[in-house]
């Protein structure tokens, strides 16, 4: 036998908004035979009373035959109240159920979550002559791990030691403020310098400021890849080589550090 799938929670929904219009309905007839319910005993209750003038007008005669009436109309009466206080009972109860399947079916709130991480995926060439670069190939990947888009987004790339190896990749270069061509003949995953003096920028500090062409921000669960990216050294030496990353967006200005680190020592 197949197991019954569940329904999704837009079927769910749906079902709890038909259950309540059922239970509104449900609560209409039940609220009308409560108020016939309270007609009705307010009606007894005057023949009742009725009845119990007549019975004294009429003092002993036919006394028998009307308190037997009004005995028939006391219990009638008493039942009638019994009826009344269960058909309330339903009616409280039935409204309560209402509002319990009301809150089931409002949508759930979620906190918004702005997050993201961030890690390098790397592979090494290493010399085959003496005087042969070391190579880093790689991939720098950025995910939003978050339920926000992450806007404008920024990554840094450090090497260290200072002035010693360089990056390169899918980089483009605007010599021009006004040179858009070069943008428009670009593939997306296409990547520029954030700072006009970058060269400045690598030259004291080694870090290589980069942000996507495309506008687009990073959906949750979405990926932005810096792909197939080289980082090429001088013959290693003694010197312990690292490259950390950093990624940045206008949600997360203080940056989050990439989960690994390049480390060639």
């Amino acid at each position: 036998m197949k197991k019954q799938e569940k329904p999704n929670s837009g079927e769910r929904s749906l079902q709890l908004q038909q259950q309540i219009l059922h239970y509104r309905s449900e609560l209409s007839r039940m609220q009308q035979l409560v108020n016939d319910a309270e007609n009705q005993v307010k009606k007894e209750l005057i023949r009742n009373q009725y009845l119990q003038e007549k019975l004294n007008e009429a003092l002993h005669t036919h006394t028998d035959q009307f308190e037997k009436e009004v005995f028939k109309l006391e219990k009638r009466v008493l039942t009638l109240e019994v009826a009344l206080e269960e058909e309330k009972k339903r009616t409280a109860d039935l409204r309560k159920k209402i509002l319990m399947q009301e809150d089931q079916a409002k949508p759930a709130v979620i906190e918004p979550v702005v997050q993201a991480s961030a890690h390098f995926q790397t592979s090494i060439l290493l010399p085959q002559e003496e005087d042969d670069n070391l190579t880093v190939f790689g991939d720098f990947i950025i995910k939003n791990t978050g339920n926000q888009p992450l806007h404008q987004p920024i990554i840094c790339i450090q090497i260290t030691p200072l002035l010693f190896g360089s990056l390169s990749g899918k980089i483009i270069l605007q010599r021009k403020k006004d040179d858009t061509k070069i943008y428009e003949d670009a593939a997306n995953n296409h990547w520029k310098h954030v700072h006009e003096n970058w060269r400045e920028r690598i030259r004291s500090d080694n870090q290589y400021w980069l942000q996507p062409l495309s506008d687009a921000p990073i959906k949750p669960n979405d990926h932005l890849v810096f792909s197939s990216f080289e980082i090429s050294f001088p013959k290693p030496d003694s010197r312990p080589i690292t490259v950390n990353g950093f990624v940045y967006t206008k949600e997360l200005q203080r940056g989050v550090p990439s989960l690994n680190k390049i480390s060639i020592q």
